[in-house]
């Protein structure tokens, strides 16, 4: 769609420009991808609206957005070629507005710099502000910009904040839009303007100030004074074009620094799973030598209890034949005494890997007829229960 001042405030008209109903191809995202409508900006407007915030002592301004309206498929599509400044904007209702003469100088220069390209919304700059949605501003827009389409670009140029707002789905009022593209293309109009209106013209380092010298060449005049000769245009290309290369060189730096942190960042989680892995390995060795010495005690426990309890016995046996004086031939007590001593004397057997009750009753027993007894002797459920290192009492 193509749209012309008429004189109103509103400045809608609208004619039809086959070659805007394509939509830009190199774009960089920013922030997530928004399903209502896409937002594409092109980056000499992005870098112009950060410098006109910065002037005139970084006090609150306004701008107009034009660009072009494209609906492919039912979907809403606004590219933003240009951006004009708000000249005699005035307080209305405490927010900074447009005035009549405002909408007259935005007319004039987009039938000078613009021809043929759209309304497609504005800018609020409010430095030190922050980019949050005021309710005037949400006011003016809806009494202005009244299409579904228009958008609402808020931005602190200082603190580097910025966020679009377009209407929601039942257009009773503005909502954040997710995120949207910055393009970059031959932008001719806007360098123009740019060139045109150089109290806002990017002056970031020594090598874009170094060429707009070149274009403010000085010729002497009658009266001793100087003036500024008008640049010509290919002088101006030239300077659009080392702008262009100037930004581009920044973005890539600042690309590849980003890559460098994830780099180091990677390299670091990295070093942190190692150290990780290493300190489970020594966890599990740790485990099961713990466990083995844990059976290894058991077992000497238990010896102790059983040979105590055997002791116990003798005693008590002894002081019984004590109390029935029975005699009792010298021999047999010294046999039983040897029997007792004997029978104190338990066997065990530590569990090695790969050993089976089968295979140590065979050892102890000769066949498979003691499992049931080292199953009994031992609390075992299951004869598949056991592990290495566990001691067994074989009885």
């Amino acid at each position: 769609m193509r749209q012309y001042y008429n004189g109103d405030m509103n400045l809608y008209g609208y004619g039809i420009d086959e070659e805007s109903s394509t939509l830009p191809e190199k774009t960089k995202q920013m922030g997530a991808l928004e399903s209502q409508m896409r937002i594409y900006i092109e980056d000499y407007v992005y870098t112009y609206l950060y410098q006109y915030g910065k002037s005139n002592g970084g006090k609150e301004k306004v701008a107009a957005l034009v660009g072009r309206h494209i609906e492919i498929n039912g979907e809403d599509s606004v590219v933003i070629c240009g951006a004009i400044q708000g000249k005699g904007a005035a307080q209305k209702n405490g927010v900074e507005s447009f005035s009549e003469e405002t909408w007259e100088y935005i007319g004039s220069q987009m039938e000078t710099y613009f021809k043929g390209m759209t309304l497609v919304g504005w800018a609020h700059i409010q430095p030190g502000f922050g980019s949050f949605l005021m309710a005037k501003d949400e006011m003016f827009h809806e009494e202005y910009f009244k299409e579904k389409w228009q958008v609402l670009f808020v931005l602190d140029s200082l603190d580097k904040m910025d966020t679009f707002y377009i209407y929601n789905d039942e257009k009773k009022g503005l909502r954040q839009a997710r995120g949207y593209f910055v393009y970059y293309d031959k932008n001719k109009e806007m360098q123009e303007y740019m060139l045109e209106n150089s109290m806002v013209r990017p002056r970031e380092d020594g090598e874009t100030c170094a060429m707009e010298e070149t274009l403010k060449e000085e010729q002497p005049v009658a009266d001793g004074e100087r003036k500024r000769r008008r640049p010509r245009p290919e002088e101006r290309m030239d300077a659009a074009k080392e702008i262009r290369r100037v930004l581009q060189r920044r973005a890539e730096e600042a690309e590849e620094a980003q890559k460098g942190r994830y780099t180091m960042l990677a390299g670091v989680s990295c070093v942190l799973c190692v150290v990780c892995i290493c300190m489970g390995f020594a966890l599990m060795s740790n485990m099961t030598r713990l466990r083995s010495l844990e059976g290894e005690i058991l077992m000497v426990q238990s010896s102790y209890q059983k040979l105590e309890e055997s002791i116990e016995g003798v005693k008590v046996q002894a002081a019984f034949a004590a109390e029935t004086k029975t005699p009792t031939p010298v021999q047999p007590q010294k046999e039983d005494a040897q029997k007792v001593e004997e029978s104190a004397v338990e066997t065990w057997h530590t569990v090695e890997a790969g050993d089976s009750l089968g295979f140590i009753s065979t050892k102890y027993y000769g066949d498979n007829s003691g499992v049931t007894k080292i199953m009994k002797a031992n609390d075992l459920e299951n004869a598949d229960m056991i592990y290495a290192g566990q001691a067994l009492l074989i009885p």
